[in-house]
């Protein structure tokens, strides 16, 4: 009977231990992916920034965040972003006149303490944005001592030593703790608020410094216009976190974006360059973007390469919609790859044909002219193509044998009627086909 009961133990032991190594994974980065201990992971994500504006050292509701974090975990939902401090109106963040920063409330810590549990019990993966742009917004009274804070040197630093590392120490041993995004789109502080752009970045930089110099946690930047920080190809004004130490790029997107830089429902991060680290959408509307469905949305993401997309939001906190409007997208990434929302999966082949690729012609809908773009990976015969939807061609393109490499092809079609057209893509027995439109 001992030895029954020590030999039941023991399986119990195993079975827990077992438990925790599949589902208390710290997520690290690998090349241009996610992973956990156990295997690659992807971001099937979501925002929650807030319940009421401010939660934390305010109005925070322990049962609102505990049934949310219950049904992001039902929804398949394994990581979200929560803005930890709105516009920093509220005193959780102690800040005098002149922006220097003496830490944070004891009421902010009970707060953010039993944010870190519910997310650890419902093992859904958490990444902190500790500020906001809102925070040097004109209008907020509290506006003044943040802009004070980002011009001076020792203000910033003050920044990190009281709250940023102070925050990292305390939660590092969290594994669902797994990353600081510094700060809620602060480029739009140089942008809108007449902060200098040099005295921003030299904020993020000490932050993740400090960051990667504490914990295990991963540390990005999200930018809210797109990739325009983050490269300085398609329309980008430079990668501004080259220097910086980032563990990967979280760009956001919507439809207004489409005009300058593409959208990445239709692009790799290698169209912008973005070849160093892995790459996420970190904001994008719930209702789906760039006239894709949510279903649509996710797919697109994952099958161009990007690394995980984080939709805009749970719960609905404006008109970009709610986890109910992303759970098409969010289901069908579950139910594709059940072991990349686990953290258990493997490398996966994501499109029939790796030795090139075909992107979306942009402008679209043009008139009269765009821009086809494609790579080839291997040398190889490529033929490209315009068809109507009658199956005849328009235009041949392409038709050679080509070497490795980026290549795009310009389009005019001032001769050509308006309408649905396709253009295609050939190598041998691969085909890749795309729609576009030209407008009159």
């Amino acid at each position: 009977m001992v030895k029954t009961k020590r030999f039941k133990t023991a399986c119990l032991l195993f079975v827990l231990l077992q438990s925790l190594a599949l589902f208390g994974q710290r997520i690290s980065v690998s090349g241009t992916e996610f992973r956990t201990d156990e295997g690659r992971i992807w971001l099937n994500g979501t925002n929650t920034p807030w319940d009421n504006w401010n939660d934390f050292g305010g109005s925070f509701d322990y049962d609102w965040w505990e049934g949310e974090f219950e049904e992001l975990r039902d929804l398949h939902i394994n990581c979200t972003r929560v803005w930890i401090t709105c516009d920093g109106s509220n005193g959780g963040i102690e800040i005098n006149n002149e922006g220097y920063v003496s830490g944070v409330s004891s009421l902010f810590w009970s707060h953010v303490d039993q944010l870190m549990e519910i997310a650890e019990s419902h093992e859904v993966y958490v990444m902190i944005a500790l500020i906001s742009f809102d925070h040097t917004k004109p209008g907020n009274t509290n506006a003044s001592k943040w802009i004070n804070m980002y011009n001076s040197e020792d203000n910033r630093q003050s920044f990190v030593e009281h709250y940023a590392k102070p925050f990292v120490e305390r939660y590092k041993d969290n594994p669902y703790f797994f990353a600081i995004d510094v700060g809620n789109e602060l480029e739009w502080v140089w942008e809108n608020h007449g902060v200098a752009s040099a005295n921003v970045m030299d904020l993020i930089s000490r932050v993740a410094d400090a960051v990667k110099a504490n914990s295990d946690v991963l540390v990005c930047q999200g930018w809210g216009a797109g990739i325009k920080y983050n490269t300085s190809s398609r329309g980008g004004s430079g990668n501004y976190l080259a220097n910086v130490n980032v563990d990967f790029y979280n760009v956001h997107y919507y439809d207004w974006q489409n005009e300058w830089f593409g959208n990445p429902f239709d692009r790799s991060p290698a169209y912008y360059n973005m070849t160093d680290k892995p790459c996420i959408v970190g904001e994008a509307s719930a209702n789906g973007s760039a006239g894709y469905s949510p279903q649509e949305c996710y797919q697109k993401a994952f099958e161009n390469g990007w690394q995980g997309l984080m939709v805009w939001t749970s719960n609905g906190v404006d008109g970009n919609g709610d986890k109910e409007n992303s759970q098409p997208g969010t289901d069908w990434i579950y139910d594709q790859y059940p072991d990349l929302v686990d953290g258990v999966g493997a490398a996966v082949e994501t499109h029939i044909n790796l030795d090139f690729r075909l992107f979306q012609n942009y402008p679209n809908p043009f008139n009269p002219s765009t821009e086809i773009e494609y790579d080839v990976k291997i040398p190889c015969q490529i033929n490209l193509a315009v068809y109507n939807l009658n199956g005849q061609i328009v235009r041949e393109l392409v038709d050679s044998y080509q070497a490795p490499g980026a290549y795009a092809v310009h389009l005019n079609m001032q001769n050509n009627p308006s309408g649905v057209y396709v253009y295609q893509i050939s190598m041998g027995d691969f085909q890749e086909t795309r729609k576009m439109v030209k407008m009159e």
